[in-house]
């Protein structure tokens, strides 16, 4: 008998079926989504899909950091996997088609931050006028290109919004336009928020949600579209907001 039993315990995790495994593609490079010192948004959100109570071990979601140009010839390929952060209107729909979209996980805006000693208060293209921009090499500012282009505003790109707010604070630019999620998560980290000064009128505003690619297994959708409706009532993800600075982002967006 107690051969029977030794001989059940070796053999029943053979029987168990293995997890799905699934790749979870993120390509916001800097924090709060990712980070060099500790751990990202990202990273512990894919922890959350794991650990959550309904996954129980049916799926293992693996992330995959990503430049945007190798994720968007993933899409087009219809490869199976989640994408983060996502927002529809920055998508071209060639890349989506038949994709599912989640409801919104964050409500951010591309804000106009300035410092307190010389606060900016954005009011179209137009206040931009013979100011230096801080912005992101790479970058489309929607709203704002016609007017550089033409040289009426001034920018200034360099590789990070860290960079941006310190150029900000030593007075080598007049105002930086840069997410609101990047501004919170560094004014908790590296910055004082008491000497930043946001803009009231923000540049656009958008909603953060996940992406499920048309090729992924139906079950895995949706698991994923039933966590992230049940989200706003999750301890641990206010925890996760709360530890980034992201807690004021609640989705869905207000209107402006």
């Amino acid at each position: 008998m107690q051969k029977l039993l030794l001989l059940l315990l070796i053999l029943s995790p053979l029987s168990l079926p293995a997890a799905e495994r699934i790749t979870v593609w993120a390509y916001q490079p800097s924090p709060p989504f990712a980070s060099e010192q500790s751990q990202g948004l990202s990273e512990t959100f894919v922890q959350l899909l794991n650990e959550h109570s309904t996954n129980q071990g049916r799926f293992d979601f693996e992330l995959t950091q990503l430049p945007r140009k190798r994720l968007d010839a993933r899409l087009a390929a219809n490869e199976p996997g989640v994408l983060l952060w996502a927002t529809p209107e920055f998508l071209p729909k060639r890349l989506a088609t038949r994709s599912s979209w989640t409801p919104p996980l964050l409500c951010d805006t591309q804000d106009f931050v300035s410092s307190r000693a010389t606060p900016f208060d954005y009011d179209g293209p137009r206040s931009l006028h013979g100011r230096s921009l801080g912005a992101i090499l790479g970058h489309h500012y929607n709203g704002l290109e016609a007017d550089i282009d033409k040289g009426l505003i001034h920018r200034e790109d360099v590789h990070s919004d860290l960079q941006n707010l310190n150029k900000l604070l030593s007075g080598r630019i007049d105002v930086a336009v840069m997410p609101r999620s990047a501004w919170l998560f560094y004014g908790m980290t590296e910055v004082s928020q008491a000497q930043l000064y946001i803009s009231p009128s923000p540049l656009y505003v958008f909603e953060r949600h996940l992406l499920t690619t048309a090729s992924l297994a139906p079950e895995a959708t949706q698991f994923i579209q039933q966590l992230v409706a049940d989200l706003p009532h999750s301890a641990r993800w206010q925890t996760l907001l709360r530890r980034y600075g992201l807690h004021e982002m609640s989705a869905p967006c207000p209107k402006y």
